[in-house]
């Protein structure tokens, strides 16, 4: 429906269980999608190590105790 946080995790690809792991997303907004998928990957029993984006539209450097960094930094002036 195009509503933040609302993409599903297919395990066609691989298992995160006992991994640790880089969530990689194209732009944070709201960090409402980031959130979910670092629960998300903790309830696999995933550890999340780091959170990298293209475009940080946010002055967030961190999302639920997770390094966060974006290639660039889009922020309002």
């Amino acid at each position: 429906d195009g509503a933040p946080g609302k993409g599903a995790l297919s395990n066609k690809y691989g298992q995160v269980s006992g991994k640790r792991i880089v969530v990689v997303d194209d732009v944070l907004s709201t960090g409402v999608t980031m959130s979910r998928t670092i629960q998300l990957m903790r309830d696999s029993g995933a550890e999340v190590a780091l959170c990298m984006v293209l475009v940080n539209k946010t002055v967030r450097n961190e999302i639920d105790e997770v390094p966060l960094r974006g290639v660039i930094r889009a922020a309002v002036v």
